[in-house]
């Protein structure tokens, strides 16, 4: 058995781990960064680590097979205790025992606390698992080990970023920025965050950088729409998301962001008429429902407005946002008795404003 007790963490291939998903969740919706395909990759991740021959039994850790509890100085895991380790693992997620799992690689982090796979390993299970907090701690852990590599640095800023901590997820893809200047997944999530803290100029320096690497990647186009929407740059913004377009035409988020530039510009009929062109699924959902429903408003047909958003609010009844928007648009069409009665039921279901609104009308 090779003993990997008596050795630092060696270089595996972790290219197979989280960090190779698409960009795609950064235009018009930066701050989810794709939670759920990290999620899933992490399943697969599990899924495919190599099986030990005693896979399917249970594992006692404390007192395993194997030398399981016999770590070396350093806290690294033998070889053949890896391998059940992990072996047993994945029989565990691949009939979703999370729990079971989970306490398989709990009780192989204490007694091994220098071993980075059981690390990153364990904040794979938390990510299938939604766990984020532990999971980005486990993965520091791991990149604290050593040696660390980009797709460790991009996990933990993609979990950084799912917490809400923008700075750390920006430390993290710099970090991956460094270890592999060559992929430009990792300029456009660093300009994704950098977008989401107002620090346009540095981003579109990254996004700058990703377009070199990567001139056909229809996302950067759409981030540099976006920045130049923020910046008021319609023109500009138009000129980028219709590039965006060029390259993936069917994706209904660039066309979204085209609807707005549009409507943004005034061009309320051109912004409908691209608008309809998207499946009903899509319109139905809420923010796209607002804008279209801005857009009716911007070419003078408020009551199309309040209808499209009364069969949205349908479907979500016990949205009070939504109930309210309804309110909204029914008394800027005349039709106040059915306003109130939208706005009322926009109270009852927690609406902040509701009550004052009805107060207010003359």
């Amino acid at each position: 058995m090779e003993e990997r007790s008596n050795i630092k963490n060696p270089e595996r291939d972790y290219s197979v781990r989280t960090g190779s998903g698409k960009a795609g969740g950064v235009l018009l919706g930066i701050g989810a960064l794709l939670a759920a395909g990290v999620a899933g990759y992490a399943v697969w991740t599990l899924t495919k680590t190599p099986a030990g021959p005693n896979a399917g039994q249970e594992i006692p850790i404390e007192q395993g097979a194997g030398g399981l509890g016999a770590g070396g100085l350093d806290g690294i895991a033998p070889t053949e205790s890896i391998e059940e380790i992990l072996g047993a693992v994945q029989v565990y997620v691949r009939n979703q025992e999370y729990a079971q799992a989970t306490t398989v690689l709990e009780s192989a982090a204490r007694q091994f606390p220098g071993d980075q796979e059981i690390h990153l390993a364990l904040g794979d299970l938390y990510m299938v698992q939604k766990k984020h907090e532990p999971a980005y701690a486990q993965y520091v852990s791991g990149i604290e080990i050593g040696p660390s590599s980009s797709t460790m640095e991009f996990t933990a800023g993609t979990l950084a970023q799912m917490l809400g901590r923008t700075e750390l997820a920006e430390m993290h893809y710099m970090a991956a920025m460094r270890l592999d200047p060559k992929n430009p997944d990792m300029p456009i999530y660093l300009a994704a965050v950098q977008m989401k803290a107002n620090r346009l100029d540095d981003a579109k320096m990254n996004l700058a950088i990703a377009g070199k690497l990567a001139p056909d990647r229809s996302t950067i186009y759409a981030m540099r729409s976006d920045i130049a929407l923020k910046e008021n740059k319609l023109h500009i913004a138009l000129e980028q998301i219709q590039k965006a377009i060029d390259l993936s035409p069917r994706e209904a988020g660039l066309i979204l962001q085209q609807a707005k530039v549009l409507k943004r510009m005034g061009k309320g009929e051109e912004a409908l008429n691209l608008l309809a062109s998207l499946p009903e699924e899509q319109l139905s959902e809420p923010d796209t429902a607002r804008l279209l429903a801005e857009c009716y408003g911007l070419v003078g047909r408020p009551g199309d407005a309040a209808s499209r958003m009364m069969d949205v609010a349908s479907l979500h009844p016990q949205d009070g946002q939504l109930a309210f928007d309804v309110a909204l648009w029914l008394e800027r069409a005349g039709e106040r008795e059915q306003a109130i009665e939208w706005a009322n039921k926009a109270q009852g279901l927690g609406h902040g404003r509701a009550g004052d609104w009805i107060a207010s009308l003359p």
